[in-house]
């Protein structure tokens, strides 16, 4: 994607702003080189005190929010809060015997921290689909033995309004987990496709508070 960049590297270099490229160049002056760098470095690991945080409060990444609390921006994610990230899918209720079906997009906390991290944190199976189907999904739920999934609540609703087919309640899905999931959706999903069980949160990717609703 550099040539997209390159027509305003002299605006972005003059506001102080570092380009780093990964890939093989010639890159002009200015731009950070990656490729070379990494096939310089040793393989092996730095002391641990050169990579260890700190301060667990310390910036661990930024991540895209839409702006629950204003503007869209890069919200600050500490160390702490991706590692209690690592949680998510044991407090909904999840083990390492699940098969977790994960389609929301990894540019959000949501996708990459709790449901990556989260997969990592209790060694469960994670099937990523790159771009959410509602036509495909139950027959994916079946190909791929699924037994949790991560919506938005939008994705319910998809799920919803396709038209009735044959075997939507044969599958293995037991547990949905995620966001923003409307009580008249909400009641059409299970009365349709079973007796699953969902648990409703939230939380901001630039908060520090998650509500969980496990009453249902």
């Amino acid at each position: 994607l550099f040539a997209s960049v390159e027509p305003v590297l002299p605006s972005l270099q003059k506001d102080g702003i570092v380009v780093w490229v990964l890939g093989s160049g010639p890159y002009p002056p200015g731009v950070v080189a990656l490729q070379e760098l990494l096939d310089a470095a040793s393989e092996e690991l730095e002391p641990e005190d050169v990579w260890q945080p700190k301060d667990m409060n310390d910036t661990c990444l930024y991540i895209f929010t839409s702006g629950t609390t204003g503007l869209p921006k890069a919200a600050q994610v500490s160390h702490l809060k991706s590692i209690m990230c690592l949680s998510f899918y044991e407090l909904v209720g999840a083990s390492s015997r699940d098969v977790v079906y994960l389609a929301l997009p990894l540019y959000h906390m949501a996708g990459s921290l709790l449901g990556i991290v989260g997969c990592i944190g209790i060694g469960a199976t994670c099937v990523l689909k790159e771009k959410f189907s509602a036509g495909q999904f139950w027959a994916d739920c079946r190909a791929e033995g699924v037994t949790v999934f991560q919506y938005i609540g939008e994705l319910c609703r998809y799920l919803v309004n396709q038209p009735q087919r044959p075997g939507e309640r044969d599958h293995g899905l037991r547990l949905a987990v995620g966001s923003g999931l409307r009580p008249d959706v909400w009641r059409s999903f299970l009365q349709r496709f079973g007796a699953i069980r969902i648990v409703e949160t939230y939380g901001m990717t630039e908060g520090n508070v998650t509500l969980f609703n496990y009453t249902g």
